[in-house]
C-alpha cells in the first residue's frame, strides 16, 4: 500500500513514542482502518466503548510511565463525549494527544469525500473550539504529508511545561491522501529541558529559611524526582511537609513530618510557606497563614495562570520544576542546622493528631485496602484516604484531578495497569464516580486487554460532597434538618457484582468491614492471576 496521511499520521505517533492509541471509530476511521490491515511500523489501536473512558486510560498510562499517549475519537460527537476527560487531563497537567476525525471538507471528487448523511450534520465551522480552553495547542490536518510532524509537534508540546493535552483533528480526505515522500518525514520533535531555579533565588529562599521558625511546604503534585529529594530534604532540615489533597505523592504517608492532606496548626504559625506546584494550597474558610508570613510558589507556571480567578498570597513566584528547586535548596543549605529541638517537636505533634484521627468507615475500608496492597498501586477518585493508608512508593497512589470531573478514576485505572499489568492496581472509587465511568466500557475494556483490575465501590448511596458542600455552606439551613437533602441521593444502587460478572469478573458485596479484609485478599489473588475483580463496599 502506498503511504498516506493515515500511516503517516501512525507513524509519527509511533516516532513520538506513543504505544497506545485507544479508538473509539466512527465513519471518519476507513483510512487509517486501512492502513493499519496494511501493516505497518504503529503504535497498538484498541477500540473503546466510550471516549472518556479512552482519555482516560492515556491518562492513566502517563501516570504511569511518563510517556504521552493517545486517544482517537470520531469528529465533534466524540469529541464531545471526551471533553471532561480533556478537563481532567488539563487539570492535572497530563500530556494526551486527543486526535479526532473531522467530517469531509469536500462533497464529491476526492478519495475520502461525503457519502452519509451524517457528513453534513456533523459538519462545523470550528470544530476545535469545542476543546481550546482545556488544551495546549489545537491544529486541524490540511496537508497529507505533514501529518508525522503535525504529530511530533503535538507530543512536543504537550510534554513542555507546564504539560497538558492537546487536538489534533483530521478531515478524511487528507488521511486518504497519498504522500509520495514518506521517508524524509521524521515525526520526532525534542521536548524543551525543564527549568532550573535561578541560583540568586535560590539563596534568598535559603536564607529566609535558616532564618526561619517555623517554616513549612505545601506540596499536590509529585513526581519520582521529587519524592526522591523532598523527605531527606524535611529530614535535613526539620520542615513539615502537608500533601494538600494529592494528585500524585511527594513523601511517604507514614513519614514522621507528613502531616496529612490537610492544611493544619503548621501553616496556621509557619513564617515561610513553601508552596510546590500546588493550584489550591489552603481553602478561605480552614488554616492559612498568616499575614506577615512569606509565601513561596514554585512550579514550572508557579501562578497557575490557566485559572482565571487565583488570589493566594504570594511574595515570591519561582519558575522551576519542584524537584530541581529542592535539590537547589539543599545545596544552598548545606551549612545549616536547624533548631535542635523543632524535629521532635513536630514529630510529638504530627503523631498525636494521627492518633486523633477518627475511625470512620471510610478510613477502616482505606486501611483494608493498604493492608492488600504491597507493592501496588491505588488509583483513588472520591475513595481512599490516603493519610489512613501506609504507602511508601511514590508511585503507589494516583489522586484525582483538582476538575473534579467524574469517572476519571477507573478507566486511568485501567491505564495504569496496561502499563504494569503484573502489578496490583486497585481504584478506588465512590458509588456515583463508579456510574460516571461508564461501567460497562470500563469492564468491557479490562475484558478485552485482560486486565486484572481490581475495584472497590464505596457504596453510601449518595453524593456526599454534594451533601457536605450544601452543609458547608448552610450549616443551620432547611437543607440539613431535612430528613433527606434534595438532590444527594443515588439510589436505588446497582447490582455491582452482575456488573463485573457480565464481562467475566469476579464480584463481592460487603456489608459488615469485619469481613472485608478477607473478600479483598480473594480478589487480590484473582487479580494478580488476570481476572477483574470488583468489592463494592456499604459505607455508613
Amino acid at each position: 500500500m502506498e503511504a498516506t496521511g493515515a500511516s503517516e499520521f501512525l507513524r509519527g505517533l509511533r516516532a513520538g513514542g506513543v504505544d497506545w492509541v485507544f479508538c473509539n471509530a466512527g465513519t471518519d476511521f476507513p483510512p487509517v482502518i486501512e492502513a493499519l490491515a496494511a501493516g505497518g511500523d504503529y503504535p497498538r489501536l484498541v477500540p473503546i466503548l466510550h471516549e472518556n473512558v479512552a482519555v482516560g486510560m492515556a491518562h492513566g498510562y502517563y501516570l504511569a510511565t511518563g510517556r504521552p499517549q493517545a486517544a482517537m475519537v470520531h469528529v465533534n460527537v466524540g469529541t464531545a463525549n471526551a471533553v471532561m476527560a480533556l478537563v481532567n487531563a488539563h487539570r492535572d497537567q497530563v500530556p494526551v494527544l486527543l486526535a479526532a476525525g473531522r467530517t469531509p471538507l469536500t462533497e464529491g471528487g476526492r478519495p475520502g469525500s461525503r457519502t452519509d448523511a451524517i457528513h453534513w450534520g456533523q459538519d462545523m465551522f470550528d470544530q476545535g473550539g469545542m476543546v481550546r480552553e482545556v488544551t495546549k495547542w489545537d491544529h486541524e490536518l490540511r496537508d497529507a504529508s505533514a501529518a508525522a510532524d503535525m504529530v511530533g509537534r503535538a507530543l512536543a508540546v504537550a510534554m513542555a511545561a507546564p504539560r497538558g493535552p492537546v487536538y489534533l483533528s483530521l478531515p478524511r480526505e487528507t488521511l486518504a491522501a497519498p504522500v509520495a515522500s514518506p521517508a524524509g518525514v521524521s515525526g520526532a520533535v525534542p521536548v524543551p529541558t525543564a527549568a532550573n531555579p535561578p541560583p540568586a533565588v535560590v539563596a534568598a529562599v535559603a536564607a529566609r529559611l535558616a532564618a526561619a521558625s517555623d517554616p513549612v511546604i505545601v506540596t499536590s503534585r509529585g513526581s519520582r524526582e521529587l519524592f526522591e529529594v523532598l523527605p531527606a530534604f524535611a529530614d535535613r532540615f526539620a520542615v513539615p511537609v502537608t500533601q494538600v489533597r494529592p494528585a500524585q505523592l511527594t513523601m511517604p504517608t507514614r513519614h514522621p513530618l507528613s502531616t496529612g492532606t490537610l492544611p493544619g496548626p503548621q501553616l496556621a504559625r509557619a513564617d515561610l510557606v513553601i508552596v510546590l506546584d500546588t493550584a489550591v494550597p489552603w481553602l478561605p474558610g480552614g488554616p492559612r497563614p498568616a499575614d506577615d508570613a512569606y509565601v513561596v510558589h514554585v512550579g514550572a507556571d508557579p501562578l497557575h495562570s490557566r485559572i482565571p480567578v487565583r488570589t493566594f498570597a504570594t511574595d515570591l513566584a519561582v519558575t522551576a520544576e519542584p524537584h530541581l528547586f529542592a535539590a537547589a535548596l539543599t545545596a544552598a543549605l548545606a551549612g545549616y542546622t536547624p533548631p535542635p529541638d523543632r524535629r521532635g517537636r513536630l514529630v510529638e505533634e504530627i503523631a498525636a493528631a494521627r492518633a486523633a484521627e477518627p475511625d470512620t468507615a471510610a478510613a477502616r475500608v482505606s486501611r483494608a485496602v493498604s493492608d492488600v496492597l504491597g507493592d501496588g498501586v491505588v488509583v483513588s477518585e472520591i475513595g481512599a484516604r490516603p493519610a489512613a493508608m501506609d504507602l511508601t512508593r511514590w508511585d503507589s497512589y494516583f489522586g484525582p484531578p483538582l476538575s473534579g470531573g467524574l469517572g476519571w478514576g477507573l478507566p486511568a485505572a485501567l491505564g495504569v495497569k496496561l502499563a504494569d499489568p503484573a502489578r496490583l492496581v486497585v481504584a478506588t472509587v465512590g458509588d456515583g464516580s463508579y456510574v460516571f465511568a461508564n461501567p460497562s466500557a470500563s469492564h468491557q475494556a479490562a475484558a478485552t486487554l485482560g486486565l486484572g483490575l481490581l475495584t472497590v465501590v464505596f457504596d453510601n448511596g449518595r453524593w456526599e460532597s454534594v451533601r457536605s458542600s450544601t452543609a458547608r455552606m448552610y450549616p443551620d439551613g432547611a437543607a440539613v434538618a431535612a430528613p433527606e437533602m434534595p438532590l444527594t441521593r443515588l439510589g436505588p444502587a446497582p447490582d455491582y457484582v452482575r456488573l463485573v460478572e457480565a464481562y467475566g469478573g469476579h464480584g463481592a458485596h460487603v456489608t459488615d468491614l469485619d469481613t472485608l479484609p478477607g473478600a479483598l485478599k480473594t480478589a487480590r489473588d484473582r487479580c494478580l492471576a488476570g481476572q477483574q475483580c470488583l468489592v463494592a463496599v456499604s459505607v455508613p
